[in-house]
């Protein structure tokens, strides 16, 4: 609904808490697929084709994508940015990378080797980072600047609901057939589109802005500049560091629970660790993005990585045993996360630097989480490996979650330097 001035002018339209539910609703969608997928069911599927050196397979599996996730979204928001359709600039890309990423999951269901759980995931990079490089650009292209902490915490709300069903999900299938988690996952992927395709209305009516074409290196220069001038750069790097941070030991929680806590069902209790880590963040991050609008969005991240840090020394300082203190440990971790999650978006809302180009500089936000959740598992596969294989048994585990502190304390560095937001 809008508001109206005292001089009788319209003012900014309200957005309702249904409309920002159902904008929210595709982060549900991909939050049950691309967290549970590569944290739970590739690890175990991957130990099916390599039982041995698992965690280096899983390392090469995840890193093989990295190409397409770092790529992919920042070209496909150029593209979004600069067309316009009777049905807008960025729902076409996101219908058409919600099928295709569909088609990708499927192959990864029925791979009977390794090499065609690699195709499929590729599938699934190219095209649901591209769906999800259209829909990072339809929060600045429609939600009032004012509400971007409201909206923000919908976002986390959604994407810590949707992880939380999908570790259920995997819970469920790890004692059955767990492959078949993708076809589940298809049909929630499916219906979560249909909300925000409704409560999208209105986007892409920005001018396009056309310039002529110009020498190749200053265009790529004008393309990256964001980077390294102004706010935006710098939730980049935070972003980056954040979520380094988590990839560093996301996807070995199951191999490091298998051989260290000793669990007799890795995966089961893997996704039971997951569930219970994001269960504990929907409260913060649904409070914390609409409580940033008042009180700031920096103390959020640096209440965050004080709490994943404290988590990280534990494992390093003691490698817990008890499985009750090992789930604990998930809820504070849980709470933490939740904390940045809660200012994520609003951070990068804040200081995009040109709503014309929104879809193109939201990708490159998006990357800030693609690129690390690749990269960083093909190197630390391979160390875990090393560590264990030629220090001490498990020692590995022990500098995964060292570079876990790392990468969180460059995290806080790097939030700090941002000047035009509190």
């Amino acid at each position: 609904m809008a508001e109206t001035t005292a001089a009788g002018s319209v003012a900014v339209a309200r957005f309702s808490n249904l409309r920002h539910a159902a904008l929210a609703s595709l982060y549900l969608g991909l939050s049950f697929t691309w967290l549970p997928y590569p944290l739970v069911v590739l690890p175990a599927m991957v130990r099916e084709y390599y039982p041995t050196n698992t965690n280096t397979w899983i390392g090469y599996a995840v890193g093989i994508g990295a190409f397409f996730s770092i790529v992919v979204p920042p070209l496909v928001g150029v593209w979004s940015d600069r067309i316009t359709t009777a049905f807008g600039r960025r729902r076409p890309f996101m219908v058409v990378g919600v099928v295709l990423g569909i088609v990708g999951l499927f192959v990864m269901m029925t791979a009977g080797s390794f090499t065609q759980f690699v195709i499929g995931h590729v599938i699934a990079q190219i095209f649901l980072n591209g769906a999800a490089a259209a829909y990072y650009a339809i929060i600045p292209d429609v939600v009032p600047d004012e509400e971007f902490g409201k909206a923000s915490g919908f976002l986390a709300g959604m994407q810590q609901g949707g992880a939380l069903l999908g570790f259920g999900l995997t819970t469920v299938m790890s004692s059955h057939q767990i492959r078949l988690s993708f076809l589940v996952m298809s049909v929630v992927l499916l219906a979560s589109l249909f909300p925000v395709l409704w409560a999208a209305q209105g986007e892409g009516q920005r001018p396009i802005e056309v310039k002529p074409r110009g020498p190749l290196l200053p265009a790529i220069n004008e393309f990256l500049r964001p980077l390294w001038t102004g706010d935006f750069g710098w939730v980049i790097f935070t972003r980056t560091m954040v979520t380094a941070g988590v990839a560093a030991v996301a996807y070995f929680l199951e191999s490091f629970f298998g051989a260290v806590v000793h669990v007799e069902n890795a995966p089961q209790f893997t996704s039971i660790w997951l569930g219970v880590a994001f269960a504990a963040m929907i409260l913060p991050g649904i409070w914390g993005g609409r409580a940033s609008d008042r009180y700031g969005r920096k103390r959020f991240v640096y209440a965050a990585g004080t709490l994943q840090t404290l988590v990280a020394i534990v494992f390093i300082a003691f490698y817990p045993t008890q499985q009750g203190l090992v789930i604990g440990l998930g809820v504070i971790y849980g709470l933490g996360y939740g904390l940045y999650l809660a200012v994520d978006w609003a951070l990068a809302c804040d200081t995009i630097p040109d709503r014309a180009k929104a879809a193109k500089d939201m990708g490159l936000f998006h990357v800030a989480q693609t690129l690390p959740n690749s990269i960083i598992p093909f190197i630390e596969g391979p160390l875990i490996e090393h560590f264990n294989s030629n220090v001490s048994p498990n020692s590995g585990y022990r500098v995964a979650f060292a570079s876990v502190i790392f990468f969180f304390a460059l995290g806080t560095i790097f939030v700090s330097r941002i000047r035009s937001v509190r």
